[in-house]
This record gives structure tokens, C-alpha cells and sequence, in this order.
């Protein structure tokens, strides 16, 4: 049931650059996190989207209307 998925804000973001196709460096470098805190986030995601891979939070971001696509 995806429109029961409550995401934190930093969930929120990690989501987006991971749907813009950022790393996880990448990404802990964009938001001044550890990698290992990006990771912690990434797993977040997986399990409150129930998907195995990064391509999946990207699609499920993409289908709640967090991410527009112009």
C-alpha cells in the first residue's frame, strides 16, 4: 500500500537524487551526511517502498508525485 508510506524529510530528499541517479557518495557529499548515514536511508527506503534496488525507489518516488518529471 504505497499511500501509506510516510517518508521523513531526509528520506525525501535522498529519494529525489537517488531518482536523479546520484551515487551514494554523491549524494552524502550533496546533503553533508555520511555515506553510511546515505545507506541507512537507502534500506529506509527499500523497506517502506518494498523494492529491492535503487530503480525501484526512483519508479515508487516518481508514483507517489513526489518526483516531476517537466
Amino acid at each position: 500500500m504505497l499511500n501509506n508510506v510516510v517518508l521523513t524529510p531526509k528520506e525525501i530528499e535522498v529519494a529525489l537524487l537517488i531518482s536523479k541517479g546520484l551515487k551514494d557518495q554523491e549524494i552524502a557529499n550533496r546533503l553533508k551526511v555520511s555515506r553510511r548515514r546515505v545507506c541507512e536511508i537507502v534500506h529506509s527506503l527499500k523497506n517502506k517502498y518494498n523494492v529491492e534496488n535503487r530503480v525501484g525507489i526512483g519508479v515508487t518516488t516518481y508514483l507517489l508525485g513526489i518526483l516531476k518529471i517537466a
